[in-house]
């Protein structure tokens, strides 16, 4: 993560998509493990806190991943990432590898 190709730069794509339809909605395009992990919580933190009416199974699955995030982040990345990172109702909480347009401001990036 993070080697550059032109205007574009190696990140993880953290998001939710529920199959058959396409629309993803990002909540990452962190460029470094660290930056992802917290963006991770702070995504999952705010989802268990918005939505108090969940099923205790799918709250404690949540819970579960916040809980050993490190370690289910690294398993992820190491095995197939097309498959989700958790399935929450029928939303599929993803994260993979990708790439996405560097920030550029002044002709020179940030990044």
């Amino acid at each position: 993560m993070g080697q550059t190709r032109g205007d574009y730069i190696g990140c993880y794509l953290l998001g939710t998509e529920t199959p058959g339809l396409h629309d993803a909605s990002y909540h990452s395009l962190a460029t470094t493990r660290a930056a992802l992990l917290d963006d991770a919580r702070s995504f999952l933190q705010g989802f268990l806190q918005e939505h108090p009416q969940l099923p205790d199974s799918e709250r404690e699955e949540l819970q579960s991943l916040l809980d050993d995030l490190e370690t289910r982040v690294d398993a992820h990345l190491a095995g197939d990432t097309r498959k989700p990172l958790a399935v929450q109702g029928g939303t599929h909480l993803f994260l993979r590898p990708g790439m996405r347009a560097r920030k550029k401001e002044q002709g020179r990036y940030l990044e």
